[in-house]
């Protein structure tokens, strides 16, 4: 085995001078999202024409560039971007060389606030399909097949103070002189993964009260099958195996899976029906599949279970276990599962903690800022959601690329402000001829 060598400062420094990060964020762009710019002209642009300084395209490409940078909010970008080269490179960026302002952040989030939102999730959408199409992805796919996407849901921002739109609500210390009511925002995120450090928002579905005041709130579930109705309808051919936690494991959503041929992996844990976890450890020991392996800490194990019939559903369950864990893992899935494949589907199982990592952790609390309330406006807050997901979409791209950061040891935070200087300091059409030239982009995922 082939020992590794150290790399130097020095040496990590060179390596990362030796490439222009402006220019390979334009070539991400050009080759997995070609179709960026036109999808977002498309975008119907409520504005009187006749008052337009800066074309719909530019107003969204810059917050999209905002995400990218990890820039905190639509003051700062203005901030951040009021650069002479900066205000090229984005012109160039969105095929507006002749741009020598950018629009100020007031009137990128009045704009957002004007605008359905449902246009930009029909951008989302069709940028996934054109990552589909490019067939790069495709050893991501459950057992080769299956597209795996990752439901979960998420709060936004909460107040004490009544939130305009539809909002959620939840009562604290009912009951007592010291209750009172926390309004919040909700969502429920489906996930695509194409590797192990790229996940990408697929669908959205907010959880909204349509009243003020409902006897029964909306809730993730209800959300969940409304998203797979939509999923269905814009990807009525695509493999689908959804992944979640045990929320989901039971029988209505074991029905609206084989009403939309959807396949199913979910997190089970023992009290979520009980009468599975019964059978499970009964019929166990009889089919003597339990596999172990070593592991650093100790012993990991391997075991399943198939054909439980539960509500008309024929359901394989899955064990992991580690013997330093505090708890053993459970799944079931309508997969077929054998002890050849019990272990890559477990792993896949236990994949769906990447909507909490390389997701919501990430946009959360690793610079996308998802919590921070960039709009007042529900619709343009809904808005932001949306241009943040396209961000971040594209930004875990340019990280996967394997030639630029092989070397580097640096922080997310830290290659992301070397992105920002680098879109305030080079020039972008200095490099036309090499951005014209199609070339093979390697990824690790």
């Amino acid at each position: 085995m082939e020992k590794k060598t150290k790399v130097t400062r020095k040496e990590a420094r060179t390596h990362l001078e030796a490439f222009h990060l402006s220019c390979e964020l334009a070539k991400i762009i050009r080759h997995f999202f070609p179709q960026l710019l036109s999808l977002l002209r498309q975008v119907p642009d409520p504005r009187h024409q006749s008052y337009v300084i800066y074309e719909n395209h530019v107003l969204l490409m810059t917050k999209i560039l905002s995400s990218i940078f990890y820039i905190s909010s639509m003051r700062k970008t203005s901030e951040e971007f009021n650069n002479s080269q900066a205000i090229g490179n984005i012109g160039f960026l969105c095929g507006k060389e002749e741009l020598t302002e950018l629009p100020y952040w007031e009137t990128i989030n009045d704009y957002l606030k004007r605008i359905d939102a449902g246009a930009l999730q029909d951008v989302t959408i069709e940028l996934v399909r054109c990552l589909l199409r490019m067939r790069v992805f495709e050893d991501a796919r459950i057992k080769g097949k299956y597209w795996q996407i990752l439901l979960d849901g998420t709060q936004l921002y909460s107040s004490r103070k009544e939130l305009p739109g539809y909002y959620l609500y939840r009562r604290h210390h009912k009951g007592t002189e010291n209750e009172y009511k926390e309004y919040y925002y909700y969502l429920l995120e489906a996930k695509l993964v194409l590797g192990e450090k790229i996940v990408v928002s697929i669908l959205s579905v907010f959880v909204e009260n349509e009243d003020r005041e409902p006897d029964k709130q909306d809730c993730e579930l209800k959300a969940a099958y409304r998203l797979m109705g939509r999923l269905k309808k814009e990807f009525p051919h695509l493999p689908v195996c959804l992944c979640g936690d045990s929320l989901y494991a039971g029988a209505p959503f074991m029905k609206k899976c084989k009403e939309n041929g959807f396949k199913y992996l979910l997190r089970f844990k023992e009290g979520s029906i009980p009468y599975i976890y019964g059978e499970y450890q009964e019929i166990r020991e009889l089919e003597g599949n339990h596999e172990e392996g070593k592991a650093d800490k100790g012993t990991i194990w391997y075991d399943h279970v198939r054909g439980i019939e539960y509500e008309g559903n024929l359901i394989n369950m899955l064990e992991y276990g580690e013997s330093w864990g505090k708890y053993n893992f459970y799944f079931i899935t309508d997969l077929s599962v054998s002890r050849k494949n019990q272990k890559g589907l477990i792993r896949h199982g236990r994949d769906r903690w990447l909507i909490e990592n390389q997701g919501f952790n990430e946009q959360k609390k690793q610079g996308y800022h998802l919590e921070h309330r960039y709009s007042k406006d529900y619709q343009g807050m809904k808005n932001h959601y949306y241009l943040i997901q396209i961000g971040h979409m594209i930004a875990q791209i340019l990280e996967a690329v394997e030639r630029i950061w092989e070397k580097q040891r640096q922080s997310k935070e830290q290659k992301h402000k070397r992105m920002l200087e680098a879109i305030r300091t080079e020039n972008l059409k200095e490099y036309r001829e090499e951005l014209s030239q199609r070339k093979q982009i390697r990824l690790k995922r």
